[in-house]
Formats: C-alpha cells, structure tokens, sequence
C-alpha cells in the first residue's frame, strides 16, 4: 500500500502503550479515564480517515476525468476496465514499432506506436451479418521521419479483436468468399489492383485470413502487421501496375485502405470479421465517407465454332477480363465477340438476351446459327459455366469471380474433352419392368470408364447403390428404388447400345452418344419398360364419383373449403419421382379419394389422405408441359405430346384406348372437353425457331371407344391453350390467331368464324340464354360474340357486337362465370389482377389488383380461378405466375395460393408455398371436403387444408413472407435487413416489448413486427459540434449530427460514423436508438439509404479532418504531429469538457489531504 494510506490507518490504529496492568490497581482508575479520553480521540480519528480517504478517492476521480478521453467515458465500466488492463500489460511494441515502417520513430526519439486506422472501434452498431451500414475508419496521429522535416504519415487498417469473438477450434467446413483490391493510379481514378477472386478458408477465418490469402496469390506487396495493438492492421499496398507507387494513409487527403464488407464499412476490422460463406471483401484506398466501389472480379471467356468443313475450330482464346459485380455472362460475351473480332448477332426476347448466330473471325462466310440436324436433334450455340451447361440463359446469369464462359457450338451438351451419353435405369415391380430414371444426359471427361461413370451417376442423382471391385471383376450388387425405396439386389446387368456388358471390355471407356442402361434383368435383351397393353375389355368404375373432374373453370357450392389460411396436409415430390431433370406434370384431378398425376411417361393414383402412389402405368409417350387431363365414365383420359390421347381405367390404371398421334410437332395443351359420349381435343405444332404456332387439329374422340369421330384440321392456325365450348348443335372454339371458330358438333363443318384481332389463350363462356358468347384476348380485351341460330347464313352465323377494355394488359386464362358474373385472372402493368365483370351491368368491371396491402405480383394470374360458394359468400381462389429468384434455380418467394371474398377491397395471401416457390400457372382443384390440390414448377403437388397464417411485418426493412401452419409449428424466417438498421427480433406487439419465441405452438393467425435498432449517428464532424449521441445539428463548412449543438470551422461529417478527429482509446459502444411505432418521427432523411439511386448520392459534403490524436502502447498520450483545426472542440480532441474543473478540484483535494497527513495526532 502507498505511503499515504498507511498513515491513515496508523492514524485509526489502537493506542499504544497503554495497556493495564494486572497487578496495579491505581493503574486501573488511570486507565479508565485514559479509554474515555482515547475513545473520543479514535472516534474523532475515525472521522479524520474516512475523510481523508473520501478526499483521495475524489483526487484519484478528478484526475482520471479530467485526462480520459469522452469516448472511454461513453463505454462505461467495461471500456474503462479495458483501458486499465490495457495500459498495465506490457505493450506490444516495447523495442519495436507496432506496425510502422522501418526506421520511423517519434519526436521524442522513442519507437513509434502504432499509427493505425481502427476500421471497426468507431462503427455504427453491426447488422445481422456484422457489417455497418455506413462507417469509416478512425485513425490515430501519424509519426515523424527522422529522415525528413516533412511529415511522413502512413495508413494502417487495424481490427478490433474485441469486436467479434473467434471459435476456439477451427471447424472442418469451409467457407468461400471474395476478396478484392481497388487502389488509384497516377492521376487519382480508381482502379483494380487485385479482382475479386473467390478463395475457400476454414469455418472461422476472418477477413484478414483472406486478404493475407488475396495477397499471395495477387502478387501484391502488402505491408500489415497481424499482431498490432489495434489487432491485425494493413499499413500500405504497392501498386502492381506502377512499383513505385505504394498508397499508405495521406494526411494531405485523408485517404487511407478501407475495408468493406457486403458493399458497406466494416463495423470491425479485419481480424475481427469472421467470415460467413459468400461475403464480399473489398480493400479500397478512399476517403471517409466514400461509398464502397464498384468491385470487379476476374472472369473469362472462350468461343468455339466450327470452320467451313464442319471441324471444331477456336474462335475466341481464354481471356480474362475484369468486369464489375453484377455483370452477366451475356454482358461479358459481347466484349469478348467483339474484342476477338467475332461477327455476333444478339437480340432480347420475352426470356431476356439470346444469341442468334456468330461469323468466324477467320472466316466471314462462315455464320452459324440454330440448324436443324434431324427430328429429334439441333445444333446451337450452347452456353457452359466452368465446364457445365448453364440452366438459366447467359443475360440471367450474374458472374461470379473466376467464373469461366464458353460458347460452343454443338447439340450433345459437351465442351472440347468431354463426352456426352445418355444413361437410365429399369428396376422391377411386381414381375414387370418398372422405369427408376429416365434417361438424360450425363456428361464426363473423355476417358471416363463405365465403372466410373456409373459410379457418379448413382451419386449424382441419389441412387443409393453397393458395388463391388475384386479380382479383376466390378460389377452393382444392389441399388434402392428412388420410387418407393425397395432394395433390389444381385441380377443387375449394364447394356451399352444395347450390347450387353459382358461382350464389352470391364474398363469400357465412353463415347459421345452411348446409350447406357441398368436394368434388373438377366439375359442379353434390354428390358422394355415402357410397354403400353392395351385391353378395351377392362372394366371401367362408372360409379366413381369425380370430386374434380379436370373442368378448371368450375363453381363448386357447399362445400367448405377453407375461408382463412391455408397450410399444406402433405406434398408430393413429383421432380423426384420422376428421375428426369426438366420433367413435366399434369394438372391434378380427383376421383374417389384418388388423387391423379401424370409426370412425363407415367399417371400416378395418388392416395388423396396420405399422398402416397398407390400405382401407376405407363404412357404411350411422354405429356408436354401444360398437360390437362379429364375423368369421365370411369376412365383418365390424357392427352399426350404428339397429339395422342390415352384412356385409362381409374381403378386399375388399365389402358383402354389409345389414339394415333396427328404431328410430331403438336402440343396438347388445351382444355379437353367433354359431351356425352364424346370427347373434343385440340392441338397445335409449334415452332420456336420461328415462333410459329398452325398445323391445328381439332378431333371429335368416341370416350367409349377411342375411336375417332371426325378431325377438324387449321393448316394456318392452331389451337393453344384454349378449349371448345359446345352449344346447341355446334361448337366454338378459338384460335392462336385470334380466330373464334363455329363447328358443326356432328361434323366438324365449319358454321361461320370472326377474326377478333388478337391471339386468344382461353375459352369461349356462353351466355344464359345462348344467343351470345364472350371471349377475351390475349391483350386482355373482352369481346362480345352475337350467336344466330341455325337457319342463318354461315356468315352471320357468329359476329362481333361489342369490345370492352377490362383494364387489363394481358390475359391467358380461363374465365370462370359464376351468376351474372365473369371472373377472369390476367396482368396489369407492373403487377397482377383479378377481373370480376358484370355481365348484367353493362360489364361493369372490378379489377381486384392487390393482397394484404401489397399489389398482386407481377406474372399474371393464368391458372382458371376456382369459386366456392358457401351460404351467401363466394370466395375466388387463384395461383400468380411470379417467383422470385436471382438466378433461375433458388427461389425466395412465388408459387403460392391467394384468396379473395367477392364483395372484398382486396385479396389475401393465403398459402406462401415457403421452402416450394416458384412460377406457377396451375389452377386449383377442389375435392368433396374441401381440400385444395395444386401444382408449381418446384416439382411438388400440394394437397391444402385449414391452417393458421403467421404474418411477418418488416416496416421499412426486407419483405419476409407470410407463412401457414397445419400443426402449430412455425420456421423461424431469414432475419430482414434494413439499411442504417440492425434487426433486433420479432415481437408480438407493434411497440416490440414481447419477444416472440419460435417454439411456441401456432394456434391462431398471428402478426409478428420486426424489432429494428438504429445504428449509431455521426456527432457533429470536425467542424460540427453536438455531443456524442445524435440528434441536434452543428454547424461548420459540412453538415453533422449530434444531440446538442455548436459551431465550428472545421469541415463536417454526416452519419454513420464517430468522426476520426474522436478516436476512442479502446473498444468502442456505439448509442443506439429502437424504433417503434411512437418514435419512427426520430428518423432522418439519411435514413432512406436503402433506395439505390440514392446510394450514390449518399457522400459526405465536407471531408473530415483525419488528423487526431493518438494512444501510445502504454497508454500515455503520444505526440500528435498533425495540426488540429484551429475551430475543434473539446469533444473533438479526445478530452472531458470538464478536464480543468476535474484537475483544479484535485489539487485542493491534494491540498488538504496533505494537511491532514502531516498534522501532528493529539
């Protein structure tokens, strides 16, 4: 203890020399007397040392205050506590200069400290992903050279290790992020000095990790120091284009390396930023304030052609190019063409940008385009990514560094030094060939074996398989059914071409075309699975009830579907269950508790309660992508690519009849239609080269027989996505060209036709009393039909009366009319609408455009809405042709089902289809209980029925969708973002002061708020003054923020950020500000930096002022060199305003203590 402290407690000690003695008892009376007079001494010597300790404390407090930073204050016991350690542990730097260049010592001849950037102390509070909205880094004083009278400043970027604590062992996963470089050259602009380049790192590592890795393999020269005071620090990079020209920290501009993160300021520094998988890591030499630059990133593209014989022939060498984020493959293409002199003709479609054909460089009379080599096969322009063929097109394809583009031109699916075959396989069931996958189209190095090649397969597409390898013989032992997981085992044999393995070498090696088969079966012949028998003697259920017979434009009554949310009872994967890459899938009906699918070659029955297959059967060849098939009289009736038609038993899957095809080109995608004991089917070919839909048929089918009655043929036009709508004695069906056809129904004569001048993709709705008949044009008009009865002329048989704008832009659905009123889905600019037209009110229109608050997505509602009426309501339910996706294979959002009550402003989102999104153009089916059936393009068919609905309202921050629940359970969403914001959770109430907990069962519709923090606002800049928390203005030559006021010279800083002139000693708390309902007037204009084209505008209007003072390693203030602003406050040089107060009252306190130490003790 100090010399003072004992003197105070020998001054509150026990008496000495006055204990009594046992044998004297005059003594006894003294010492009496002598304890009440010592009593009243130590009491009053009790007060005297409280006092004086009391004194002390307030010394050693005044002193402290008035020397700490304002900033250290602000963190409280814990800040104060790390400065304390921090200055009582031997400094880093002792002997050495942490972080410095070689040689540079301060003005007092020591070794310099560190003269870093912290790029993270003085951030705004972190968002979910640890990044800061807007920051910059703080940075100390610079040192003096020795070498020169001039000032030598150098920038160093230092982390905060304290900002985000490290695992304690590395994990075994890897991350993958980019990291990129963006200095200046000579004359000031911007430029890539390393592109962005993705590098994997263990789970764990931090951005300094990475950019120690950027650097190796950049060849930058970087100087950084891992172990600086502030954490790991980059101090200077030198310029790989000029060597003498190495960017550190100038004091003249204020530039400095500053680290980003996700596009925005790191809120903590290189090594304390543990990086999460798919981060963007740039290191760019700017200003405070500047926003993050346009990143670039290394990729590169070739193109291979064929010369004029017909050989492969290279037009365009590997190039690398650096392009900026964002960039697509299509973007990249054309400046490659261009720079390799490649003659290219491109074009944007409805899909986006497509490439038409190239002319070779070394030849300009040879163009190659799309050419057709035969029936089944074209050569084109086919698209691969490192090595793959792409499955979005190159404008939908946003590159990724060291991402590698090649254009060939082929039809196998292969680049130079690959191979393409074809590969399936055929189990077994129930002593019958049954199809496991279908074939597709594998692709392999040249030189692959069959051995290896099968090997991938079973993995690439889930086939769990055993194989063996001994003795100089391989072979499968057994491999699991991806359609019900039976596990067949021992008999399974490979053919190649139809030869089987054993006549082929053990170490075949593939060929381009090989056709490679796995089937179950002994013996030398491949087994036929896809073999249709057909029996017109099987018996047929005509008793079967159809709860949804196939007629999508239907009215269902009584019948209590669900009038809240909607929550999926089971989901059937069909993709999977197919095996195929791109299958296809019908639209789903159901019979008799039967849930009916058709999926490529295959009609699955489907158990309506389980959605389990109960069977399935082959199909005389494969559905095309908008499939509708029908049940009637017992039997699934399909229609097949080709034009085909194939009728099954509903019991037992038994093929009946099958017709011939009427074109290898046409597409059965129309409504089928039936009328008694007949069946209408319309197809039509369809060219995509030439974007031509005729060749339309037309046939009258006998549902008994199969036979056919008649066939109507249009060589002009075609029939797609339309339907027949069958009158007294006739038929109306109309065109792809806008023609609305009038057909004898016994015939197939033509009665009259009426041009309504636009393509149709719907059907014909009949008026009550006949004598008219409303369709709607692709443009989305509605045209009124006049119909005239038999006796009149085949010309004025069926004309045009009337044409009404529904205000819709487009429509390619099915009208449903239920009453008076004709309820039709279509698009309206930027979104989607519901029509509802009243057919007695001069077509009085009701346009429903928007769900829960929001306008309906983008699409178009094509899907034929379903209406159930119940007592005195209707409700409309309807799917959207929306998915949200970045790169056409993840889907966020789309797919799902809305509800609307007729009579309603506006409808509501009633299934989110969440972990199934994407595009979906299905109507809804409905079953006796009121279940709901449907289908999207994830590949899953959804069985729907009541639920509770869980809304997630975000204010201004990321849309997160609703979801439903049957069970009560509820998957916690990916946290929202908000720029200039941290999410803080969710909440059951709107003022977030109930924090809601995930696992709490869900048992009624629920709104859940998102709890946002705002991160912390610049005080006042340089030249600005308000004190450290946010809210006032200052005034100076820039703009700033604060909670107080005052006025300055210096220039201003605006949000994000503690001006650099307020350096914090240690790890910095940041205020924060939670928003709620009550307090949203506490936002500011800054706050709307979400928008992006506000980004760029988002600059500082003065540039602060980057010279402050600095902390030695000890923690004694080091000399600052730079000047400071003659106008700077007190809170801007690091010092409590009340300093002198703080330092005079601890000299008197001294005073006095001094006094009461050498004051004699009576």
């Amino acid at each position: 203890m100090g010399e003072l402290e004992r003197n105070m407690r020998d001054d509150v000690g026990q008496p000495q020399g006055n204990a009594p003695s046992a044998d004297n008892g005059g003594q006894m009376d003294m010492f009496e007397d002598e304890r009440e007079r010592t009593s009243l001494h130590r009491r009053g010597a009790i007060a005297r040392g409280v006092a004086k300790r009391g004194l002390v404390a307030f010394l050693a407090f005044a002193i402290a205050f008035g020397t700490t930073p304002a900033q250290l204050w602000a963190e409280g016991a814990e800040g104060i506590a790390g400065a304390v350690a921090q200055a009582a542990t031997p400094s880093e730097g002792t002997g050495a200069a942490d972080g410095a260049a070689d040689g540079v010592v301060s003005e007092t001849g020591s070794n310099a400290s560190d003269a870093s950037v912290n790029d993270g102390a003085s951030a705004n509070a972190a968002d979910s992903n640890g990044v800061a909205s807007d920051d910059s880094a703080a940075v100390e004083a610079p040192t003096a050279s020795p070498d020169s009278s001039e000032q030598n400043v150098k920038s160093v970027v230092a982390a905060s290790d304290e900002a985000e604590s490290q695992p304690t062992e590395a994990a075994s996963q890897e991350v993958a992020a980019t990291c990129s470089v963006v200095g200046t050259d000579a004359k000031g602009a911007q430029q890539t000095w390393a592109a962005a380049q993705q590098i994997a790192l263990k789970e764990g590592s931090t951005a300094a990790d990475l950019s120690e890795q950027l650097f190796r393999q950049a060849g930058l020269k970087a100087d950084y120091d891992p172990n600086g005071s502030w954490g790991w620090a980059l101090n200077s990079i030198t310029s790989p284009f000029d060597a003498g020209r190495t960017l550190a920290y100038d004091p003249a501009t204020g530039a400095h390396w500053q680290l980003f993160v996700n596009g925005s300021v790191s809120a903590v520094g290189a090594g304390g930023y543990t990086l999460k998988d798919g981060d963007s890591v740039v290191w760019c030499y700017s200003k405070y304030g500047d926003p993050a630059p346009a990143n670039q990133i290394s990729v590169s593209c070739t193109v291979v052609g064929q010369d004029a014989s017909g050989a492969q022939q290279t037009w365009a060498q590997p190039t690398t190019a650096l392009v900026e984020e964002g960039t697509t493959a299509a973007d990249l293409s054309e400046q490659a063409f261009k720079k390799a002199g490649i003659g290219a003709k491109t074009g944007k479609g409805t899909y986006g940008w497509y490439l038409e054909s190239l002319t070779s460089p070394f030849n300009k009379t040879v163009t190659l385009s799309s050419e057709k080599v035969n029936e089944n096969t074209w050569k084109f322009w086919q698209f691969f990514v490192n090595g793959q063929a792409a499955n979005v097109g190159a404008g939908n394809y946003t590159l990724k560094a060291g991402d590698k583009v090649t254009w060939v031109y082929g039809f196998d699916g292969t680049m130079p030094g690959q191979v393409s075959v074809s590969m399936e396989i055929i189990g077994k069931k129930d002593e019958k060939a049954q199809r496991w996958t279908d074939p597709s189209t594998q692709v392999f190095v040249e030189g692959t074996t069959i051995k290896d090649a099968s090997a991938a397969y079973f993995d690439a597409i889930g086939i769990e398989s055993k194989m063996y390898d001994q003795f100089g013989y391989w072979g499968v032992h057994s491999l699991v059914s991806p359609l019900d997981g039976t596990e067949l085992s021992g008999a399974w044999s490979f053919f190649v071409n139809g030869v089987p393995g054993p006549q082929l070498d053990s170490d075949y090696v593939l060929k381009s075309g090989d056709k490679i088969v796995w089937a179950y079966a002994p013996g030398d012949t491949v087994p036929n699975p896809d073999e249709v028998v057909v029996d017109p003697s099987a018996s047929r259920p005509t008793d079967w009830k159809a709860d949804w017979s196939g007629n999508s434009n239907a009215v269902v009554k009584n019948v209590s579907t669900p009038t809240g949310a909607l929550a999926s009872s089971w989901t059937f994967d069909w993709r999977a269950y197919s095996g195929a890459t791109y299958p296809n899938a019908s639209e789903p009906i159901v019979v008799n508790g039967n849930v009916y699918l058709a999926v490529n070659k295959r009609l699955l029955k489907i158990d309506a309660e389980s959605g389990k297959v109960l069977a399935e059967s082959n199909l005389q060849t494969a559905i095309g992508y908008t499939t509708r098939p029908i049940y009637t009289k017992g039997l699934v009736i399909v229609p097949l690519d080709g034009g085909a038609v194939q009728a099954l038993t509903a019991d037992t899957l038994t093929t009946v009849w099958v017709t011939d095809s009427v074109s290898k080109s046409a597409q059965s995608n129309s409504q089928l239609t039936v009328d008694g004991n007949y069946l209408y089917v319309g197809t039509v070919d369809v060219d995509y080269g030439t974007s031509t839909y005729n060749n339309g048929h037309l046939t009258r089918i006998n549902i008994l027989t199969g036979a056919v009655s008649w066939q109507h043929v249009n060589a002009d036009e075609g029939y797609y996505w339309t339907s027949a709508t069958v009158g007294d004695g006739y038929i109306l069906v109309p065109t792809s060209a806008g023609t609305v056809e009038m057909l004898s129904k016994s015939t197939g004569d033509v009665l009259g036709s009426v041009s309504v001048g636009a393509i149709v993709n719907s059907g014909c709705v009949l008026s009550k009393d006949g004598k008219h008949a409303y369709v709607i044009s692709r443009d989305g008009k509605l045209h009124v039909l006049a119909l005239s009865d038999a006796n009149a002329r085949a010309s004025s048989r069926i004309s045009e009366e009337r044409v009404i704008d529904l205000g819709l832009t487009g429509c390619a659905c099915m009208p449903t009319l239920y009453g008076n009123k004709l309820i039709v889905g279509g698009e309206v600019s930027g979104g989607s609408a519901l029509a509802i037209v009243d057919l007695d009110n001069d077509f009085a229109t009701t346009l429903v455009s928007s769900a829960d608050g929001s306008v309906l997505p983008a699409g178009g509602i094509k899907g034929a809405p379903l209406v159930s009426v119940q007592a005195d309501d209707a409700y409309v339910y309807f799917t959207v042709n929306y998915g949200a996706t970045s790169d056409y294979v993840s889907y966020t959002s789309g797919g799902g089902v809305y509800r609307y009550k007729m009579g309603d402003a506006q409808a509501t989102g009633a299934f989110s289809a969440a972990g199934h999104n994407n595009y979906c153009d299905s109507p809804i089916a409905c079953d006796a209980k009121g279940n709901l059936y449907y289908i999207n393009d994830s590949g899953t068919l959804f069985k729907l029925s009541g639920g509770v609905k869980v809304s997630f309202e975000t204010g201004e921050g990321s849309k997160v969708d609703f979801q439903t629940t049957a069970d009560g359970k509820l998957v916690k969403p990916a946290d929202p973002t908000r720029d200039g914001y941290t999410f803080g959770g969710w909440y059951t109430d709107e003022a977030c002061t109930q924090a809601y907990d995930f696992s709490t069962p869900v048992t009624a519709d629920l709104t859940l708020y998102a709890k946002w923090t705002k991160n912390a606002v610049n005080p006042g800049g340089n030249g600005g003054a308000g004190s450290n928390g946010g809210g006032g203005s200052g005034t100076g030559f820039g703009t700033g923020t604060g909670t107080g006021a005052g006025a300055g010279s210096g220039s201003g800083s605006k949000g994000g950020a503690i001006a650099p002139g307020q350096k914090p000693m240690t790890k910095t708390t940041v205020s924060t500000k939670t928003e709620t309902k009550e307090n949203k007037s506490d936002k500011k204009d800054s706050d709307k930096s979400d928008k992006k084209d506000e980004e760029k505008s988002d600059k500082k209007d003065g540039k602060p002022d980057k010279k402050s003072d600095s902390k030695s390693d000890t923690g004694a203030a080091s000399t600052t060199i730079a000047k400071k602003s003659s106008g700077a406050s007190e809170q801007e040089t690091g010092t409590n305003p009340l300093a002198i107060v703080g330092v005079a009252a601890g000299v008197i306190g001294l005073a006095i203590v001094g006094v009461f130490v050498f004051t004699k003790r009576r």
